[in-house]
């Protein structure tokens, strides 16, 4: 596949969400590169080859319903626990049963092909604690929890770890043998809905990557602005500046090694 018909086949499912959250009034953002892309290209960013998305938590439930209920029949929405009994991560994905990203492995399989199709991310944007060692605390019960899911993953690239980290992780694992994958999600659901409800000045991805996590001011979600993809505006928080800086730095300037990034597809330029 050409990138330009994955980006077309990508907008045309950000359209079909797009519709659904509007048909059953949800609240939604564009999250991370795709936010970056509708507000610095107007458009998905050249290099990109998926498209992530933002709820905030107590708007998750009604996202579920909608998707659920409107998505058509070749698009699918999972949750972490579909997996099992593997792990893969506690991203939320709808993806299209169309298309594969690439040629089928022994690991595609292990995940059932659902990260081996076209589609969309969701990050869910949880109330963290305004006390910082309450959420630093929050950042290593997600390292705990993530290390249980790994014993449940196909294969994990040990050398990235250094050798204390090799050691935890391994630990981690070994725990993880001994409980399920549903339990696994059903402890970081519980953990990461600790706060949901209270008024605090934070927020945070709950399943985004927990060496990268974030804390943003909850006031930066509070209102709408636009960003544009190909002619289209979509929702975007009205504090996308301080959101975006916060966790890129200075994001309006493309960077120089476009290949830094993570690739997912086998795709034609």
């Amino acid at each position: 596949m050409k990138r330009e018909e994955l980006h077309k086949l990508l907008f045309e499912t950000l359209c079909i969400i797009d519709d659904i959250c509007k048909k059953e009034n949800v609240r939604w953002f564009l999250d991370s590169g795709t936010e970056i892309g509708s507000l610095r290209e107007q458009n998905i960013i050249p290099w990109d080859d998926d498209i992530d998305i933002k709820v905030m938590r107590e708007d998750y439930p009604a996202f579920c319903e909608a998707m659920r209920k409107h998505l058509p029949e070749y698009l699918h929405f999972i949750e972490p626990q579909d997996y099992s009994p593997a792990f893969y991560d506690f991203i939320p994905r709808i993806y299209d049963e169309r298309y594969p990203l690439r040629e089928e492995t022994a690991e595609d399989r292990y995940y059932k092909n659902y990260q081996n199709r076209i589609g969309i991310d969701v990050f869910i944007y949880d109330v963290a604690p305004d006390n910082a060692f309450k959420r630093e605390m929050m950042k290593f019960h997600y390292k705990v929890l993530y290390g249980l899911g790994m014993s449940k993953r196909y294969q994990l690239k040990d050398e990235k770890y250094t050798g204390l980290q090799k050691l935890q992780v391994a630990v981690l694992r070994f725990l993880g043998k001994f409980t399920s994958t549903q339990k696994v999600c059903r402890k970081w659901e519980k953990a990461s809905t600790k706060y949901m409800g209270q008024k605090t000045n934070w927020r945070y991805v709950c399943n985004y990557f927990v060496d990268e996590l974030s804390f943003y001011r909850t006031d930066l979600f509070e209102n709408t602005d636009y960003g544009v993809i190909r002619g289209r505006k979509f929702p975007v928080p009205a504090g996308y500046d301080e959101e975006l800086t916060t966790h890129y730095g200075e994001w309006r300037l493309p960077p120089e090694d476009k290949d830094a990034f993570v690739h997912h597809a086998d795709l034609e330029d």
